[in-house]
């Protein structure tokens, strides 16, 4: 991301959720009810002409096909193993590169644990200041842990915050491993495996290693990779699905899940949204470590 530049990504993804929000209730494949306030001008204006908005998603679809169905079908997973975890115990949740994520917020049962939400300062600082709009003052429930995945010690951050290495803990990682380094993630996922409590478990999104690389023969990756590099978010991590297993056990990790776009279909796709495409770029993955 630009130095200083609050992330584009996090910008789109939020305005994909923004806009499922104005289709009909029962329609919806996630929900997420926060989402519009943290619109930057750009989608909130769009938003409020539906013919612009539905033209938007159109052109993106056409450059990116699947973009939108896998961005949805993401927070639909890790919402729905969120929910799972906090009505197993879940004690601490820790979001890694936490965005604009609003399930500290629109959760109830997020309330009763102590949410840590790590990102790069120049995100968090906006998302902050838009949630003292919201809600006046900061929840009590949440802490905010400026981090540079790159250079910082995310450990140290975190103990720092007051992490409780002791305690069970959900890691949320949505739409940041391909933004990171290899080195990075294994940092990140070493502190998982050896610094949290028993029945700790993390859940993240990864892409193929042709993806990361610029090599895919998908249309949507191709353009994407081009569209991120150009504004200064490039990928630099990707993992082929049929590495993710043995990559997670050699770094201390099993129960193991990975959710393919076709098991995403399969689950919240029917309806009107059975046409709906998700790109196969997307792997959903929910790991304990051992």
């Amino acid at each position: 991301m630009k130095t200083g530049k609050p992330s584009r990504t996090s910008e789109g993804t939020t305005a994909t959720r923004a806009a499922e929000m104005r289709r009909p209730e029962k329609e919806r494949i996630c929900h997420d009810s926060l989402a519009r306030h943290f619109l930057s001008d750009f989608h909130r204006n769009l938003g409020r002409f539906p013919f612009l908005s539905r033209t938007h998603r159109w052109l993106v679809e056409r450059r990116c096909p699947g973009l939108r169905g896998g961005i949805l079908a993401r927070t639909r997973y890790i919402d729905e193993r969120l929910a799972a975890c906090l009505d197993d115990g879940l004690q601490q949740l820790v979001v890694l590169g936490a965005g604009y994520d609003s399930r500290a917020y629109r959760m109830a049962t997020c309330r009763r644990v102590t949410v840590f939400e790590v990102d790069h300062p120049a995100t968090q600082r906006v998302k902050v200041a838009k949630l003292k709009t919201l809600f006046g003052a900061l929840p009590d429930h949440v802490v905010f842990v400026p981090v540079d995945f790159c250079t910082d010690d995310v450990a140290a951050r975190l103990q720092k915050a007051g992490y409780d290495r002791t305690r069970k803990t959900l890691f949320i990682w949505e739409g940041v491993t391909y933004y990171i380094p290899a080195a990075a993630v294994d940092r990140a996922l070493a502190f998982v495996a050896n610094d949290s409590g028993c029945g700790s478990s993390i859940v993240f999104d990864c892409f193929p290693r042709a993806v990361a690389d610029g090599t895919s023969t998908l249309k949507e990756a191709r353009a994407m990779y081009r569209f991120l590099d150009r504004h200064g978010e490039p990928l630099l991590f990707g993992l082929d699905p049929e590495e993710i297993e043995p990559f997670l056990r050699q770094r201390g990790f099993g129960g193991v899940e990975i959710m393919s776009p076709s098991a995403c279909k399969e689950a919240w796709f029917h309806g009107v949204n059975e046409s709906m495409h998700i790109s196969e770029m997307f792997r959903f993955v929910h790991a304990f470590h051992s």
